[in-house]
């Protein structure tokens, strides 16, 4: 799960980070008792908000940040719908850092990535220090001023289950009488916060967060009810993976990276998703006809797209049957194009079933085997979804 920069924010203060002082407005016309000079900060879930105009800052007082804040609401910040801003007082500072921890797949351990921080970090020097997970962080590979600070970070990654706690940036405080500020000392204050949560460690974590997928919404119904599919069956996976989409074509893809390139595929040739998700590891036919269901379950579908490479150990003809099983348990049946690419072991078996199965029931079915790439037949679906030619 990834937060929420205030929410990140929390947990910092929770373990003895210091970050400036602030009001989280949820409501337009909410007053704000933070006066100017601030910063006003759109919270979504993605990053880059200063490139599009999602952070703003007012030198004034009293009512002009108000208004300030009531112009971010309702805007569009990276295909996020800003209904939060954290409005916080303005920090002066000499310098600026990056620091967090996260894992390594190089090291498959715990790494420190430190350096030059700032917008546009990308482009500037960050470097990767491995750490002893046994021993943990002591303080290693950092400014004398920032150990206190960075053994708190590391504090936070632990503590809380996270894949990513990162500071960008992380300053020390250039006037220190500002708000926060100790007098007479360097002060060091985190300015913003980037936390990616565990999700397979939400249960002993004592602190909860609200529920939301990638987009920064609370999961829509289709998408709590494709995950309770795998809830307590290990037999591959089907739903798990699921995301609702604003487009018309639904995609039932196999794989993780097949699906990923086939959804590049679609978009393309013009294609616009009605979802994202995949299964893979031979689910069961029941699974597929769950999941089904639920992919078509959208309006105003144009057509259904089921898609994947050439498996090893998938049984192809158990899950086309289970596919199957859930266009029969809809109501109306689909009329729109189904473009079928798929091959593994039964393919042959699954494929001359589908004849029938269309022939005698009405689907109107588009069969691809092996020796078709998977992304020719995106063109395929795109075409028969949106009337660009006949097959």
């Amino acid at each position: 799960m990834i937060l929420y920069e205030f929410e990140g924010k929390q947990l910092f203060k929770n373990c003895g980070i210091n970050v400036p002082q602030s009001q989280l407005v949820t409501l337009a016309d909410e007053e704000v008792t933070i006066k100017g000079p601030c910063v006003l900060k759109v919270q979504v879930l993605s990053g880059k908000r200063a490139d599009v105009g999602g952070i703003v800052t007012v030198k004034g007082e009293g009512e002009s940040v108000k208004g300030e804040v009531e112009k971010l609401f309702g805007r569009i910040v990276n295909g996020e719908k800003v209904d939060k801003v954290l409005v916080e007082e303005m920090v002066d500072y000499d310098r600026e850092y990056y620091l967090s921890f996260s894992y390594s797949t190089e090291s498959r351990g715990p790494v420190l990535n430190f350096g030059e921080g700032g917008t546009g970090v990308e482009g500037k020097e960050v470097k990767t220090f491995q750490v002893d997970i046994l021993k943990g962080y002591l303080g290693e590979n950092v400014p004398e001023e920032l150990k206190g600070t960075a053994k708190k970070l590391w504090e936070v990654f632990t503590k809380y289950d996270c894949e990513l706690a990162e500071i960008n940036p992380l300053v020390v405080a250039k006037n220190p009488s500002t708000r926060s500020a100790r007098s007479g000392q360097n002060y060091i204050m985190a300015l913003d916060a980037k936390i990616i949560l565990d999700d397979d460690a939400d249960f002993r974590r004592e602190i909860k967060f609200p529920e939301r997928n990638l987009f920064g919404r609370a999961p829509t119904e289709a998408e709590i009810e494709a995950r309770k599919i795998d809830e307590g069956d290990h037999r591959g996976t089907a739903g798990s993976v699921y995301w609702d989409l604003e487009g018309d074509i639904a995609v039932i893809a196999a794989g993780g990276g097949g699906s990923i390139v086939n959804m590049d595929a679609l978009v393309a040739y013009g294609g616009k998703s009605a979802n994202y998700t995949e299964h893979s590891g031979n689910p069961p036919r029941e699974k597929l006809e769950r999941l089904t269901k639920i992919v078509l379950s959208k309006p105003n579908l144009k057509g259904c797209w089921f898609v994947g490479g050439t498996a090893n150990f998938t049984d192809i003809f158990e899950t086309l049957m289970g596919f199957v099983e859930g266009l029969r348990e809809l109501s109306p049946k689909p009329n729109y194009p189904i473009v079928i690419r798929r091959g593994g072991p039964r393919d042959k078996e699954a494929f001359e079933a589908l004849k029938e199965i269309g022939e005698k029931e009405g689907f109107d079915f588009h069969i691809y085997g092996r020796e078709t790439p998977m992304t020719a037949t995106a063109k395929t679906m795109v075409d028969l979804a949106y009337g660009n030619t006949s097959y």
